[in-house]
């Protein structure tokens, strides 16, 4: 099995740009925990719902953020981004997604096509678990 056989389309993502609260709102209506962060197509980071989390729940912001005058609206995706993603394609083996994912303990893999970084879709540890419910419930149906 592919990763383009499970992985969803379209990705919902975000601009660097764009503030922590946009973010936040996209987060919760969209019922999502990871956001690309998408410039001109190509994938440039990610932030998670653990990323937002942590950057609002200071005190005084993040580090990055001017003491006494943060505002999650003022402050860009940019700042909190992990700019090293693990990526996959989609030809790869949902194999070799799980494999990634327990291997650097992270709950999704963008897929991005070519070495442009093109961003086509997104596995995440839900898909996975998916997929191995599907895979459980045939095995049980053989048996």
């Amino acid at each position: 099995m592919t990763v383009q056989e499970i992985m969803r389309t379209p990705v919902v993502s975000i601009a660097p740009e764009a503030g922590l609260d946009r973010a936040l709102v996209m987060m919760r209506t969209q019922r999502i925990r990871h956001l690309p962060v998408v410039q001109d197509g190509k994938l440039v980071g990610i932030v998670t719902d653990r990323d937002l989390r942590l950057s609002m729940v200071e005190k005084d912001g993040p580090q990055s953020a001017p003491k006494g005058l943060y505002l999650p609206a003022l402050t860009k995706i940019k700042t909190i981004m992990v700019e090293d993603v693990k990526t996959i394609t989609p030809i790869d083996t949902v194999g070799d997604a799980a494999n990634l994912m327990s291997k650097y303990k992270i709950g999704c893999l963008p897929v991005v096509e070519g070495s442009s970084k093109h961003i086509v879709g997104i596995v995440t540890e839900t898909d996975m678990l998916r997929v191995l419910a599907q895979l459980l419930t045939e095995g049980k149906r053989k048996s």
